[in-house]
C-alpha cells in the first residue's frame, strides 16, 4: 500500500511540474496574446531624434500660429515583448508652457500609431505648434502602463 501511495505521489508531482514548464517553453500558447508593455526607463524602447523641420507657414488649430516643426523619432523595440505606441504619451513643451500637438497625413505626421514587435525599428513623426521660434523644447515621454509612472525628458534646442 505505501509502495503504490508513493508511485501516486510521484506520478502527480511529475505532471504538475511537466505541466508548469510546458507552458513556460510553450511559445504558442494563448498566453502570449496579451501586450506587455515595456518600460521607457528599463530601455526596452530606444527613441533617437533623427530630425526636427521647423517650418515659417502658418497653421491653424485652436489658435493661429507663425511657426511649427515636424520633429522625426527612430524608435526601436528592443525589448522581448511587443510594445503598443499608443501606451506612450508624450507631451511638448517651451518654457513651462505645454504646446500643441498635431497630426498631418500628407506630410505621414501620424504620431505613436502601430506596434512595435521585439526588434522592431519604426520611424514616427510628430507636429507641433511653436510659441516661440528659438526658444528650446522639452519632451517628456511617459509609458501610461508603467507603474511607477516615470518620466524621459529630451530637450531640442531649435
Amino acid at each position: 500500500m505505501k509502495k503504490e501511495f508513493t508511485i501516486c505521489l510521484i506520478i502527480l508531482f511529475t505532471l504538475c511540474i511537466y505541466n508548469n514548464t510546458s507552458y513556460c517553453f510553450n511559445k504558442n500558447n494563448d498566453f502570449q496574446n496579451v501586450l506587455h508593455i515595456n518600460n521607457i526607463n528599463d530601455k526596452d524602447i530606444e527613441i533617437e531624434i533623427t530630425d526636427m523641420e521647423t517650418i515659417n507657414s502658418t497653421i491653424s488649430l485652436d489658435e493661429i500660429y507663425e511657426v511649427y516643426s515636424i520633429i522625426t523619432m527612430d524608435i526601436t523595440n528592443t525589448g522581448l515583448d511587443c510594445v503598443e505606441l499608443s501606451n506612450i504619451n508624450y507631451s511638448i513643451y517651451q518654457g513651462d508652457k505645454k504646446l500643441q500637438t498635431f497630426i498631418q497625413t500628407q506630410n505621414k505626421c501620424l504620431g505613436f500609431v502601430g506596434t512595435l514587435e521585439s526588434g522592431e525599428r519604426k520611424q514616427i513623426k510628430i507636429g507641433v505648434a511653436l510659441e516661440e521660434k528659438n526658444t528650446p523644447l522639452k519632451l517628456v515621454f511617459e509609458n501610461l502602463s508603467d507603474i511607477k509612472k516615470e518620466k524621459t525628458i529630451k530637450v531640442l534646442n531649435i
